[in-house]
């Protein structure tokens, strides 16, 4: 559910981070940090930055921070009994505003700023705190942003807002200056993967720790991949670029066959069985993740330890495939290549003839066998 810039929800659609009974264990510090020790003592900044990369809960430490904040018998955690943490659970709380990118836009206008600050003026229905979460901070607008900003300069009595981004340096750094920055990192490895395999069924716990790798270590990242398609779709993807160099494939004909996929995949065959759909995006992140994975393993040298080799790439279950390719490759070849994808990414979402791109990537790849 994508939610506007409306600051209640119906019972009924409560989103899982209003809902949220703690904090992720790999938080216990931060929350400790920010919570525990400055609302005892009334010292919450006004105005807070949660930065970190995706996956790992910024949002989800948002809202029960917020919960915390509003509730009417708080100590060390919100009570989760009193009325308002009632209403915070329903997604009914008169007294927080989320506001995020309306539906189907990358962008937070600047008249969702301006709603915004008309709300903020407004008494707490609570006579308490009021708490203004937006995300993500870095999709404002200029205008967006500098109205925001006045706001920021001039903070509203016992009204506390709670920016999130994935890129710091995209904001302002006037924003930047007016808020307490947090930075977020990514749990160590053995706690995010003790969370995980604590949501995965029995079945799928030899999955955890691939997912764990894919998702660069985040765990939120992991579960919700485990829950896609992106599996089939990254196998699929996977298995057509390495044979170019593993089964001496055409790599025009590859190009082709994945450049069909991705015009393809909203349709369906006469059959009605379901096509895997595969975006220009999935195809140049995923070669992206093994190219990285080989100028890794390249850059090593030849090594026969597996254990050392699968703690330093991120696609684990390739790695009896990738460290004998590794060695087969130019080094400087793949950071070549993989400049051409860094650069691809943005070529994509404009006008491109996406066939051509595909077919000048792979044919760089396949020049990158010794």
């Amino acid at each position: 559910m994508i939610e506007s810039t409306d600051n209640t929800l119906p019972d009924a659609e409560a989103a899982s981070w209003y809902t949220n009974t703690s904090y992720y264990p790999w938080q216990e510090s931060i929350w400790q940090k920010l919570y525990t020790s400055n609302v005892a003592n009334d010292h919450f900044p006004h105005a807070l930055l949660l930065n970190g990369v995706a996956g790992i809960g910024k949002k989800d430490l948002a809202f029960y921070l917020a919960k915390g904040l509003l509730c009417t018998a708080s100590q060390n955690e919100p009570c989760h009994q009193c009325r308002s943490c009632r209403l915070f659970s329903a997604g009914n709380h008169p007294d927080v505003y989320h506001l995020t990118t309306p539906e189907n836009k990358k962008i937070i206008p600047v008249d969702s700023v301006r709603e915004l600050i008309q709300w903020s003026v407004l008494n707490s229905q609570f006579n308490g705190k009021k708490v203004i979460i937006v995300e993500p901070a870095e999709a404002m607008n200029q205008n967006a942003a500098n109205s925001l900003l006045k706001t920021l300069e001039e903070p509203v009595s016992d009204t506390i807002i709670i920016l999130l981004t994935h890129k710091k340096q995209a904001l302002l750094p006037t924003i930047r200056s007016r808020c307490r920055t947090v930075d977020l990192f990514i749990p160590e490895m053995e706690v995010g993967l003790n969370w995980l395999q604590q949501q995965f069924s029995p079945q799928e716990q030899h999955q955890a720790k691939l997912m764990l790798s894919l998702a660069n270590g985040s765990p939120l990242l992991a579960l919700a991949l485990n829950k896609s398609e992106q599996l089939e779709i990254r196998q699929f993807i996977i298995e057509q670029f390495l044979s170019i160099n593993l089964n001496s494939a055409d790599a025009v004909q590859v190009a082709d066959e994945l450049s069909k996929k991705v015009k393809s995949q909203s349709k369906q065959t006469k059959s009605k069985k379901k096509l895997l759909t595969i975006s220009a995006y999935d195809v140049i992140y995923w070669i992206d993740s093994m190219v990285i994975d080989l100028a890794r393993l390249s850059q090593r040298g030849r090594q026969n330890n597996s254990e050392n080799l699968i703690n330093n790439i991120n696609n684990i279950d390739y790695i009896q495939q990738l460290s004998e390719l590794a060695y087969q490759l130019h080094f400087k070849k793949l950071l070549k290549l993989s400049e051409l994808i860094n650069k691809a990414y943005y070529e994509i979402q404009g006008q491109i003839n996406i066939n051509l791109l595909f077919e000048l990537l792979f044919i760089d790849w396949k020049n990158c066998k010794i």
